[in-house]
């Protein structure tokens, strides 16, 4: 998983891997799935969101497919795992953020009848201890 975040952009030891996945995957508004093929192939997150601007929905949060896994439908199954989910879960819709720099999910998403609504700016401001 850690491997698999680095690709995405995100690099992250196996032990704050680890810390991270044994807080989500307790939580029931957060999924996390990996897809195997002898060692992790790929791997989803996705949050169960509620909010008062906007009915309640999933946020796919991050998908990644392994560069050896990729183009051979293992982010499509993730990606549909998500979807399954959100209608378990009684989610008016999925959406998802994907950064300005990865064409490759520009035109992934819109294969999967995923269409753009706007762009954005995102902020961020470290606060507390790390800051």
């Amino acid at each position: 998983m850690a491997s698999l975040c680095t690709q995405l952009g995100y690099p992250a030891s196996a032990a704050v891997m680890r810390a991270r996945l044994s807080v989500l995957s307790t939580h029931p508004d957060h999924l996390v799935l990996i897809a195997e093929d002898g060692s992790p192939a790929g791997c989803v997150a996705a949050e169960y969101r509620r909010a008062l601007e906007f009915d309640d929905r999933v946020e796919l949060m991050g998908l990644v497919v392994d560069a050896s896994h990729r183009r051979i439908g293992v982010g499509r199954a993730l990606v549909d795992a998500v979807e399954a989910w959100a209608v378990e879960r009684g989610a008016a819709s999925v959406f998802l953020r994907s950064n300005a720099v990865r064409p490759e999910a520009h035109a992934f998403y819109p294969d999967l009848g995923y269409q753009r609504i706007k762009t954005q700016h995102v902020y961020l401001k470290r606060i507390g201890e790390s800051a």
